[in-house]
């Protein structure tokens, strides 16, 4: 199976630098990509249009003939890009072709351009361009950049491999069993995944909050585990986050609920910084105290987002250890989103990204997981007789049958449903 390792760096103020223009000239490079896919198929559009099919030269524009243009005017027009690895050049236009032919399958909108400090900052290293340590990584011109900032080009040799190391927080969680060697500490131990075979992919370099992150991709062989017999449903909701037929609820933590009058000091701070328009370009100009208080409103958002993360993780990973099959129910969220009354408590429980992370872990748990149609009646069907209620508001959270004179929690009623509707499956692909 395929997964990544997300790892925190502690770069210097020097690796910060180039760690920045990598960021910045892969979205100048993909921003060219966009602007040269626009023009090249309008004119490819008018051509079509216009002039007989004999008579037709053009072809529609792609991500690899933009890459050989790009190159072919790379050293004359744009030398500053060869500051940084090749490797931002590469990932910029395959970030540009993915996110075309996402667009054309109809999985994303049509491609815009990234703005600085609004869109994310990252950037792709290849597997054969960098060295993984225990602790640390060699990002590929690192070290010559430094040097080259520093004007020490006779110790370039003697120098470029350790200037061009990044510490990390911690080591790749994957390793094989005849090359791993037992952590000390206990918890360091329960960390290690044990693999038969581990394969580097790749790694990403990403910004968050003033803080940068490595994520390596990795492709890992282990042997199966043992998948329980045990069949749960489970009813995501509002007021518990999950609720497992067998007893076991998940409690909405409600971290952005906790932290919103802080979040909110911190956003009328940022309000109140100076910053200034130019009229004639259009350009803000931000202090630099405006970026200082930048940074605190995305570490507060970090930390809110970490609090739920931590949680869903811990749950689902019990889950899915512990239960063989698991029936779920697909959810309209953007709908329930367009609820203005409950748009913001469904954003604070995440129930997207529950399901998401049930789905990883159930899979590589080795268990199934059904997942059932929204318009699957899970909440208004009674789990003892199978009656159907026409209605079931939002604000009963007891349901009471009218044909057997069931009564229950109606997030229990629904979770029990869809371990029935597990189990019939189950019956289903076995028959």
């Amino acid at each position: 199976m395929k997964t990544a390792h997300r790892i925190r760096m502690n770069p210097t103020p020097e690796h910060v630098e180039y760690l920045k223009r990598a960021c910045g000239t892969r979205r100048f490079i993909y921003n060219w990509g966009r602007e040269q896919w626009e023009k090249q198929y309008q004119a490819y559009k008018l051509e079509q249009e216009t002039v007989p099919e004999e008579q037709r030269v053009l072809t529609p524009p792609n991500a690899f003939s933009l890459k050989k243009q790009f190159h072919a005017i790379r050293a004359d027009v744009y030398p500053w890009t060869y500051e940084v690895t090749k490797c931002v050049v590469e990932g910029a236009f395959d970030d540009l072709g993915k996110a075309y032919r996402n667009f054309f399958a109809g999985r994303a909108a049509y491609p815009h351009y990234k703005k600085k400090g609004k869109s994310h900052e990252s950037f792709y290293l290849s597997n054969d361009k960098f060295t993984l340590g225990s602790h640390w990584i060699a990002i590929p011109g690192l070290g010559r950049f430094i040097l080259d900032q520093r004007k020490q080009e006779k110790k370039r040799g003697k120098l470029r491999r350790k200037l061009g190391t990044v510490n990390l927080t911690e080591k790749l969680r994957f390793v094989e069993r005849g090359k791993a060697s037992v952590p000390p500490k206990k918890r360091n131990r329960r960390k290690q995944v044990l693999c038969e075979n581990v394969t580097i992919l790749g790694a990403t370099v990403s910004c968050e909050a003033g803080q940068w992150y490595l994520s390596i991709q990795v492709e890992i062989k282990k042997s199966s585990p043992q998948t329980p017999v045990s069949v749960v449903g489970v009813d995501v909701g509002l007021k518990q986050v999950a609720v497992v037929s067998d007893g076991r609820v998940l409690e909405n933590q409600k971290p952005l609920a906790h932290h919103l009058n802080k979040l909110g000091k911190l956003q009328r701070q940022l309000s109140r910084k100076q910053k200034t328009k130019d009229p004639e370009t259009g350009k803000t100009t931000f202090s630099n105290n405006y970026q200082k208080q930048r940074v605190k409103v995305a570490r507060k958002h970090q930390q809110i987002a970490n609090i739920r993360r931590d949680v869903q993780h811990k749950f689902t990973i019990e889950l899915a250890r512990t239960c063989g099959t698991i029936g779920v129910e697909d959810l309209n969220i953007l709908g329930m989103m367009s609820n203005r009354k409950l748009s913001r408590t469904v954003a604070d429980v995440a129930m997207g990204q529950l399901l998401q992370f049930l789905k990883t872990k159930v899979a590589a748990s080795g268990g199934t997981l059904f997942i059932a149609s929204r318009w699957f009646p899970s909440t208004k069907r009674c789990s003892g007789c199978g009656h159907v209620k026409k209605r079931m508001p939002l604000k009963h959270r007891t349901y009471q049958c009218l044909a057997c004179g069931l009564v229950i929690d109606r997030d229990l009623n629904a979770s029990l449903n869809l371990a029935q509707f597990a189990q019939d499956m189950l019956r289903h692909l076995s028959a």
